[in-house]
């Protein structure tokens, strides 16, 4: 009777002190971050950057700064409207991504940016025709040249007029093809390199999307 009692006292005793163990362990996984996706091409920022604010325009001559960023996914690539190939190849990808997140009913759509390097010739009115013609919901953005670089220089986006570029209206600007994805919070999120496959940025996108909504 004795030994059954102490058996009893024990096995309460370890229990008190399993119990509150094995709580904290569940509270610690239940709180823990969920995993990072797994990506088919894009790089995730596990710890997305804030912006330091720049002023620039749309092509509506309306100010967009780090602000303007907030509240949307926000997709966005840097160029030129008179681009031969990466530029319209960049933009026409980003339109199939757009198509395919719709066929596959994500909403809302990300929205989409170009943002021109070359404001000399590139002002709000030419973005407007020049962003329209891949989606009427592209967004053109543009600005002087000291407030695009304290964007692009956040970025990691390097542009520069080449220097096999003699005429001073017929030259060719050189800029990086990185597609950059903001968060709704305006932060730089992840980065899609070339070459651009629409189907892979498209499943990226709601992995990362995904992902971020369980994190919050």
């Amino acid at each position: 009777m004795l030994y059954s009692k102490m058996k009893s006292n024990i096995a309460t005793r370890v229990a008190g002190r399993i119990i509150p163990v094995l709580a904290a362990l569940w509270l610690l996984v239940s709180c823990s971050q969920p995993e990072l996706p797994q990506l088919a091409g894009g790089t995730l920022l596990p710890e997305a950057r804030p912006l330091t604010p720049f002023t620039l325009v749309d092509d509506h001559n309306a100010p967009f700064t780090q602000d303007s960023l907030r509240g949307q996914w926000s997709f966005a690539f840097f160029g030129y409207t008179h681009c031969p190939d990466v530029c319209p190849n960049a933009l026409g990808a980003l339109k199939r991504v757009e198509t395919l997140l719709e066929a596959d009913g994500v909403t809302p759509l990300p929205r989409v940016l170009f943002v021109s390097v070359d404001p000399a010739r590139d002002t709000p009115d030419t973005l407007a025709g020049y962003v329209a013609y891949f989606h009427p919901a592209f967004v053109g953005v543009t600005g002087e040249d000291a407030e695009l670089k304290l964007l692009t220089r956040q970025l990691g986006i390097l542009y520069g007029r080449s220097p096999d570029s003699s005429n001073d209206k017929d030259y060719v600007v050189d800029h990086s093809a990185a597609i950059i994805l903001f968060n709704p919070e305006g932060h730089y999120q992840a980065l899609f390199g070339i070459p651009h496959d629409p189907q892979k940025i498209a499943a990226d996108f709601v992995a990362i999307r995904d992902w971020y909504e369980a994190s919050q």
